[in-house]
């Protein structure tokens, strides 16, 4: 091509090249075409000059050409496409990073903005009085729901709420504060009603909106921050192991049923998980498809949590779980269970005391599991009274299923630490529950009643006083009743709600407290690393498990009729 005729082409990009700014990398122009682009001659408007160019070129007597036109003339045209695309390609790039920086300001920014969603005009007041009046009586009346439905809604007694209510109340969270236009915000008993329901029904944080009058966001900050007080307050009174009195009780008790040296019923079951991330579905989805988390737990028969591992991911069996739990490390070394109270069976005496458990576990000597194929009617007998008695820690966990929904419904928490809390929580409040009705139980009114079993088995020692952690322990539920349901509140509520609060609260009887807790030792015996290994060897030792349940079997076929009196229709 004619350097003329693409002259004339370029005259009109020329000019627009012209209109431009300056590009903030200059760098990356040549002299020559940043003189091109950039010079005062290149105007914004094609002159006649440039377009005159080829009779200029031709005639040779024209005046000399502009400086534009010379440089269009020597060009080949490709260094100016080039330069054009790089100057657009700087220019969209600058572009998208301030769009970019700009949409990221939006969101970063919170505040009373145009278009944002305002708070609900909730009648705080209102709630209070609702709860006031449904449950604990205002203004002289008695209350409209009795103690029955009151344990119905809440799945605990007027005594534990109370004990629950008073102690969280003073939390900087559950505290009734004034806003910026000075009006009284929730009751602390607002937040503590929403957060049991929660724990009671399983239900979604905004479920019980239209009755306490809270928001999603507060009702689950109430109900997350209560199982952490419950659990930083009471885990270390409640989930414990038993001390010296206890361990003698239970011995005692599990000894007239006919198992002596039993401490427990051990066993495990799976809690699902809602909202377990896809990346850990591999270690968390156990053999039936379902992802969830292991607990593991020991109760004794008033269903009373001695033991609680919960956290083990789902697709762990039983044993895998076991060899994880803090209980398998200290009996094989040689920490727990104390062996200072002997017990005889079938003639032979011993000091290590045992669970039972089911079929699956390995044959320890400090755990005791059915016959796995009884050919005899010994070993059928056996199989009986040993199942009828571990179905201790099967009724634990169906009775905290029923009790506290949110462990029969799959977790709906997003981390692995808030379903551990969450699980302790509840078997704190389910131990303070058994601790208001232990005397009322069945198995301890016929113990009461009959005396002793009658067997042939004999534990060294005194066994300790009667059990009477219900009697002296806390105010029963009976007493409760009276006061609670019945007793009407004296006066109105005063104007935030506090009166009638206190008032209401004051006419609860107070739950007592447990005794205090046994910590085992946290390092080795003196004997140092030794006493290790003969303990690990002891309980370990599957001949001495079957020695075991062999004088098991043949001291309870000899008062079959008796012990299996209880569990025959």
């Amino acid at each position: 091509m004619a350097p003329s005729s693409w002259a004339i082409s370029l005259g009109t990009g020329a000019a627009c090249i012209g209109r431009l700014p300056p590009p903030p990398h200059s760098s990356l122009l040549t002299p020559d075409c940043t003189r091109l682009l950039f010079s005062p001659s290149a105007s914004c408007a094609p002159r006649g000059p440039v377009v005159g160019v080829p009779a200029l070129a031709m005639d040779g007597e024209e005046e000399e050409f502009s400086a534009t036109a010379t440089l269009l003339a020597e060009d080949d045209g490709a260094d100016v496409a080039a330069v054009v695309q790089a100057h657009v390609n700087v220019l969209m790039a600058v572009r998208r990073r301030a769009r970019a920086q700009r949409i990221a300001r939006q969101w970063r920014y919170r505040g009373s903005t145009t278009g944002r969603r305002g708070n609900k005009r909730r009648d705080f007041a209102a709630g209070l009085q609702g709860i006031l009046r449904d449950y604990f009586g205002v203004g002289g009346l008695p209350p409209i729901y009795d103690e029955r439905d009151f344990e119905t809604r809440f799945r605990v007694p007027r005594a534990v709420f109370r004990r629950v209510y008073m102690a969280v109340k003073d939390e900087p969270f559950f505290q009734q504060r004034i806003n910026a236009t000075g009006k009284l915000q929730a009751h602390p008993l607002q937040k503590v009603v929403a957060a049991f329901r929660v724990i009671a029904y399983g239900e979604a944080a905004d479920r019980a909106d239209e009755y306490v009058r809270l928001s999603r966001t507060t009702i689950a900050t109430s109900n997350k921050l209560l199982m952490d007080f419950i659990v930083k307050r009471w885990g270390p009174t409640y989930l414990r192991r038993p001390n010296q009195d206890e361990l003698n009780q239970i011995m005692e008790r599990n000894k007239e049923r006919g198992m002596p040296g039993c401490i427990g019923s051990l066993d495990c079951c799976h809690w699902e998980w809602h909202q377990c991330p896809t990346g850990m579905a591999g270690a968390y989805q156990s053999r039936k498809g379902k992802r969830g988390i292991v607990v593991e737990a020991v109760c004794d028969e008033d269903l009373w949590v001695w033991h609680l591992f919960v956290g083990a991911p789902g697709s762990l069996n039983d044993i895998n779980v076991m060899h994880q739990s803090p209980l398998y490390l200290d009996v094989t070394g040689g920490r727990w269970p104390p062996r200072n109270k002997p017990y005889t069976i079938n003639g032979h005496t011993r000091t290590l005391p045992y669970y039972l458990v089911d079929g699956i576990y390995p044959r320890f000597a400090f755990l005791i599991s059915p016959h796995p194929k009884p050919s005899t009617e010994e070993q059928t007998t056996f199989n009986r009274l040993q199942e009828a008695i571990r179905k201790d820690v099967e009724r634990l966990f169906g009775v905290l299923m029923k009790r506290f929904h949110v462990a029969l419904h799959p977790g709906r928490y997003r981390s692995v630490s808030q379903l551990v809390t969450t699980y302790k929580a509840i078997c704190i409040l389910h131990n303070m529950c058994v601790e208001s009705r232990r005397s009322t139980f069945l198995s301890r009114r016929r113990r009461e009643a009959g005396g002793d079993g009658g067997t042939n088995c004999g534990v060294g020692g005194d066994a300790g006083g009667e059990s009477d952690g219900g009697d002296g322990q806390s105010g029963g539920a009976h007493a409760v009743g009276g006061a609670a349901a019945g007793g009407p509140a004296p006066g109105g509520a005063a104007a935030d709600g506090s009166g009638g609060v206190a008032a209401a609260m004051g006419n609860i009887d107070a739950a007592g407290n447990a005794p205090p807790a046994l910590h085992p030792a946290p390092h080795p015996p003196a004997a140092g690393m030794a006493a290790n290994f003969d303990a690990w060897a002891e309980t370990q030792n599957p001949a001495e498990c079957e020695s075991l349940r062999d004088d098991l079997t043949a001291d309870i076929f000899r008062d079959r009729g008796d012990l299996l009196a209880p569990y025959i229709g």
